[in-house]
C-alpha cells in the first residue's frame, strides 16, 4: 500500500467516526462520504504532480490546487461547499486547524461562496410574520401541528424532529435531548432554560398519551404526518410563496435568538459586529447555536447569523 494511502488509513481510522466537536459518533453515511472524499482528493493531488509521502504533509498549497482542480471540473456548489468542508474537518484531525480557510477564499464570485453566507434574516418576524399571530392561526386549524411549529421556533426543531419528538423521553430536567428523526443521526441537546420552554414541553407530554408517544397524531404514519403537517402550515399561509417564510425561518429565529443568548450582542445578520472586536466571544456564541441546531461546523453558522 502506498504511504499516503497507509497514513490516511490511519488518520481515518482514529477520528472518522467520531464528530470532532462532542465525541458523539458519526453516521456511517457521512463516515463514507468523508473516506470518498479525502480518497479521491490525494489521488487527485498526485495525479497533478503532488508526491505526497504522507497525508499530514498537505499544506495550503495543496488544497488550494484541488480547489482550482474543482472548479475545473464544474462541480455543482452543494459539492464544492461539502469537498471542501470535508478538507478542513481533515486538517483539524492532523493538527493543522484554520489550514483550511473560507469558502469565498477559493470560491470567489461563484455561488458556492455566495450561498454558504446569509445576507438575509430569514426568521418570520423579519419578513413581517408574526409569530404570535400565526400560531394563533394554526391553533385555530390544528392545534397538534401548532405545537409542533411552536417546538421549531423555541427549540430549534425541523419539522421531522418536532412530529416525531417523544416529548416524555426527550424531557431531561434541564435539557432536551433530541434524538429521533435526527438529521444524519445526530443527536444534540438543547436547554430548558426559560418558563416558558418548560410550559411548551410540559404542554406537548399531554400530547403524547404514553412515555413513548410522539407528538403527533397516533393514528397516523410518519408519511402521513407529515404531508398532514405540510397541509396545515399551507393554509395558514406559511409558504415562500404566499408570505416569503417557511418553517425554516423558526430555526432562523432560534439561532440569532441564542446566540444574542451567549454573547450578548445581535447577530451580523441582525445588524451586529462582535467579531471585530471579540473574535473569541464570537466564536464561542457560533459554536454553541450550531451545537443546538444539530451541527458541529462553525462554518454552518454563517447560514443562519451572516458573518
Amino acid at each position: 500500500m502506498a504511504g499516503w494511502k497507509s497514513s490516511l488509513a490511519s488518520v481515518l481510522k482514529e477520528h472518522n467516526g467520531i464528530k470532532a466537536s462532542d465525541g458523539t459518533i458519526a453516521s456511517h453515511e457521512t463516515q463514507h462520504k468523508r473516506s470518498t472524499v479525502l480518497y479521491q482528493a490525494f489521488t487527485d493531488l498526485r495525479e497533478m504532480g503532488y508526491k505526497l509521502d504522507s497525508v499530514s504533509q498537505l499544506k495550503g498549497r495543496h488544497v488550494e490546487a484541488l480547489t482550482r482542480h474543482w472548479l475545473s471540473r464544474e462541480l455543482s456548489s452543494s459539492t464544492l461547499q461539502n469537498r471542501l468542508s470535508t478538507l478542513r474537518t481533515f486538517t483539524s484531525w492532523i493538527g493543522k486547524e484554520g489550514m483550511v480557510e473560507s469558502t469565498e477564499r477559493y470560491f470567489p464570485n461563484h455561488e458556492a461562496a455566495r450561498t454558504s453566507i446569509n445576507t438575509q434574516d430569514k426568521s418570520w418576524e423579519a419578513n413581517g410574520v408574526s409569530a404570535t399571530q400565526k400560531l394563533d392561526d394554526l391553533r385555530a386549524l390544528d392545534e397538534r401541528v401548532a405545537l409542533q411549529v411552536e417546538l421549531q421556533l423555541r427549540f430549534g426543531l425541523r419539522v421531522k424532529e418536532s412530529i416525531m419528538l417523544r416529548p416524555h423521553l426527550a424531557d431531561k430536567g434541564s435539557y432536551l435531548a433530541v434524538s429521533i428523526g435526527t438529521k444524519g443521526g445526530r443527536d444534540r441537546t438543547v436547554p430548558i432554560d426559560t418558563p416558558e420552554r418548560r410550559e411548551l414541553i410540559d404542554r406537548a407530554k399531554a400530547y403524547a398519551d404514553r412515555r413513548t408517544a410522539s407528538t403527533s397524531d397516533p393514528s397516523k404514519s410518519l408519511k402521513q404526518a407529515l404531508g398532514h403537517y405540510s397541509r396545515i402550515v399551507a393554509k395558514a399561509g406559511l409558504t415562500k410563496v404566499q408570505l416569503g417564510v417557511t418553517s425554516h425561518g423558526l430555526r432562523h429565529a432560534f439561532a440569532n435568538e441564542r446566540y444574542t443568548h451567549y454573547s450578548g450582542n445581535s447577530s451580523p445578520i441582525e445588524g451586529g459586529n462582535l467579531r471585530s472586536h471579540n473574535w473569541e466571544l464570537d466564536r464561542f456564541a457560533r459554536m454553541a447555536v450550531v451545537e443546538e441546531l444539530g451541527h458541529s461546523r462553525e462554518d454552518v453558522s454563517t447560514h443562519y447569523l451572516g458573518r
